[in-house]
C-alpha cells in the first residue's frame, strides 16, 4: 500500500472533522488566509509517522481528536454554569488521566498533539513560540521543559537549535513514551525524556532554557512551581510560560479567571518580557474576565 502524502493526510483530517460537531467549523477556518499550512501538514505527517504510517492508527489519531474537542465544548459548558473545574486536587487528576493509558494513549496525547494544527489559538502560540523563543539564541545552552506532554515543543526547540542540550521530563509513562517517540522523529533524537518530579530536582541545574507549558493550570499551588522555576532558571536565562484562563480540561485544576490573574501572579517571580493573549469566544477579548483564554509568554528573572 502507498503510504499517503502530507497533502493527503491533511485532507482526510478536514473531511473527517467536518463529521462531528465540535469540529464541523475547522475546515472553513484552516482554508482562510493566513493559516499556517505549512504547520498543519507538519502535524499530520508526524502524527502518521508516529503511527508507524498506518492509515487506520491515524483515522483513530483524528477521532482522538474529535473527542478531545467534544469533551473541551461539554467541559466548558460546565464550568460556566458552576464556576468551578470538575476537580481540585492533583491526585484525583492523576488516578483519572496521567496514570491512565487507556484515555493518555488515546484521546488525550493524540487529541493535544493534534490540536497543535487544528486549534488555531494554539498555532498562534506555537508561531510566538517560535518567534520569540527558539531564534536569535547563543550557539549553544541548556533547555529544560516540564512537563514534556508530546515533545512538540522541546523537539521543535532542539531542532532549530542544534548546539544547545535539551532534556524533558513528565510524570505521565505514556506523555514519557510520546516525547521520545517525537524526539526521534520531529528532534532528530536529541531530545532526553525522563520520568521525573519537577520538585525533586536540585534547585541549582540552572537551565539556559525552560519550556513550561500548559502547567500552572493542572496544579494545586502554581506559586510553588513559579518558585520553584526562579531556582532552576541560570542566571540571564528566559522561560516560555503558557497557561489556560477560564478553559475547561478534564485535568484542570487551578481556575484563572482573567489574564490579570495570571500576570499579577507572574509578577511576584519574575519580569514579564513579552506575552500573547488569545480569546476563544467571539465577541470577548484577551481581557473578559471568566471567558476561555490561551495565555503564553516569555519570562525573564528578577535581578
Amino acid at each position: 500500500m502507498t503510504a499517503m502524502t502530507g497533502d493527503d493526510l491533511f485532507s482526510l483530517a478536514l473531511d473527517t472533522f467536518a463529521q462531528s460537531w465540535a469540529t464541523f467549523g475547522i475546515p472553513d477556518k484552516v482554508r482562510a488566509p493566513g493559516y499556517d499550512h505549512e504547520l498543519g501538514l507538519k502535524i499530520c505527517s508526524l502524527m502518521y509517522e508516529k503511527g508507524g504510517r498506518d492509515d487506520a492508527a491515524y483515522g483513530r489519531a483524528l477521532r482522538d481528536f474529535m473527542l478531545l474537542s467534544e469533551e473541551f465544548v461539554k467541559l466548558q459548558m460546565e464550568l460556566d454554569r458552576v464556576g468551578h473545574y470538575r476537580y481540585s486536587s492533583f491526585d484525583e487528576v492523576r488516578a483519572a488521566v496521567y496514570d491512565n493509558p487507556d484515555y493518555m494513549d488515546g484521546q488525550y496525547l493524540n487529541g493535544l498533539f493534534l490540536s497543535q494544527a487544528f486549534w488555531l489559538n494554539h498555532t498562534k502560540m506555537y508561531a510566538y513560540f517560535v518567534e520569540r523563543f527558539c531564534t536569535g539564541n547563543p550557539p549553544g545552552g541548556t533547555v529544560f521543559e516540564v512537563p514534556s506532554g508530546t515533545g512538540f515543543f522541546i523537539a521543535e526547540f532542539a531542532r532549530r537549535n542544534p548546539g544547545w542540550t535539551a532534556t524533558g521530563i513528565d510524570l505521565s509513562d505514556s506523555s514519557v513514551a510520546f516525547s521520545r517517540a517525537m524526539s526521534e522523529l520531529n528532534g532528530n533524537g536529541a531530545v532526553t525524556i525522563a520520568k521525573q518530579d519537577v520538585f525533586t530536582l536540585p534547585d541549582d541545574a540552572a537551565y539556559d532554557r525552560i519550556i513550561c507549558g500548559e502547567l500552572l493550570e493542572h496544579l494545586e499551588d502554581p506559586e510553588a512551581l513559579l518558585g520553584k522555576l526562579t531556582k532552576l532558571i541560570a542566571p540571564g536565562g528566559r522561560l516560555f510560560v503558557t497557561t489556560a484562563i477560564w478553559a475547561a480540561s478534564i485535568d484542570h485544576i487551578y481556575l484563572y479567571e482573567s489574564a490579570r490573574d495570571v500576570r499579577e501572579m507572574l509578577d511576584r517571580y519574575f519580569v514579564i518580557d513579552s506575552e500573547l493573549a488569545l480569546n476563544l469566544k467571539d465577541g470577548k477579548g484577551p481581557e473578559d474576565e471568566k471567558t476561555p483564554i490561551n495565555y503564553a509568554c516569555v519570562l525573564v528573572p528578577k535581578s
